[in-house]
């Protein structure tokens, strides 16, 4: 597997966080970021904006220590980076990543509100879409027993997931990961199309046994990918009876997942980066979900 351009370094970021008010809420994200990549070195960055130098300075100062002690607790080796903001928090975030060469960057979501659309952030939103890294999004309500099982790998095959995969090893790896591919099922389909032609359930059952061959050999090759970047893989093959993004939430919830990994198409700057299934998937998870972008820091 190819070496990357930057050491396994952690990121954090907790830019616009009131102290008091949150702190519980980044312990908490902060811990379920920790079961991932514990025993790492680690930023706690704080990016603050102000117009007394030396009062605000201190103030973010006190921020950036007391994430480091959250992170320690976490597992992390920590150290603070308090910034001044330049411009947009996650154009500073993702200028100080670079200047640190970090490996990944760990980001806070809001919590869940039933509004897929407000349950990232905007610096988070903006960091995953726009990041040449891979970002770590917590969940800023993880479940009260996180669940501490597989990395769900999502796999299709393709160039970024196979990408993925590797960059998910290198941050995560040893640890058990359950490579994940699903297919759609025409069966699932069927009642309403068999409304045309009679002969639709016949002609469904065939291509689902077409598609399920097809699934299995994708996981397998998935599997060996894995295990040789280092994981205990297994593979999963499963119809998504619904949308793709639940079939890979369902999966999750189903084998107590402790994050899922997914790729995403590259860097555009616009939400049309992440494919369909891993936006879904980043906004409606209540696992840490690690988001790989196909560009790597040279593009």
């Amino acid at each position: 597997m190819a070496a990357r351009p930057w050491p396994p370094r952690a990121f954090c970021e907790r830019a616009g966080l009131p102290l008091l008010r949150r702190i519980a809420a980044s312990a908490a994200a902060l811990a379920a970021a920790g079961r991932l990549l514990a025993g790492r070195e680690a930023l706690v960055c704080h990016a603050w904006v102000g117009l007394s130098d030396a009062a605000d300075r201190a103030a973010a100062e006190q921020v950036a220590a007391e994430g480091v002690r959250i992170a320690v607790t976490a597992g992390f080796r920590a150290r603070p980076l308090p910034v001044r903001e330049q411009r947009k928090t996650w154009r500073t975030l993702l200028a100080e990543a670079d200047r640190a060469r970090a490996s990944v960057i760990v980001a806070g979501a809001h919590g869940r509100s039933g509004l897929a659309r407000t349950i990232l952030g905007s610096v988070s939103s903006a960091l995953v879409h726009h990041s040449a890294r891979p970002t770590l999004v917590v969940p800023g309500a993880p479940p009260a027993e996180p669940p501490d099982g597989a990395l769900l790998l999502c796999y299709d095959g393709s160039a970024s997931a196979k990408h993925a995969l590797e960059a998910a090893a290198e941050l995560c790896a040893p640890r058990d990961g359950l490579v994940f591919h699903f297919w759609e099922s025409w069966v699932a389909r069927a009642p309403t199309l068999a409304r045309v032609s009679g002969s639709t359930q016949g002609m469904a059952t065939e291509l689902d046994e077409i598609a399920d061959d097809q699934s299995r050999e994708v996981t397998t090759r998935g599997v060996e990918l894995a295990r040789a970047a280092g994981f205990e893989a297994e593979g999963l093959s499963e119809p998504a009876l619904g949308s793709p993004w639940m079939a890979v939430l369902d999966a999750a919830d189903a084998r107590d997942c402790a994050g899922i990994v997914v790729g995403s198409r590259g860097l555009t700057g616009l939400s049309a980066a992440l494919g369909s299934v891993s936006s879904g998937v980043l906004h409606h998870s209540r696992l840490p979900v690690l988001v790989v972008p196909l560009a790597d820091t040279g593009t």
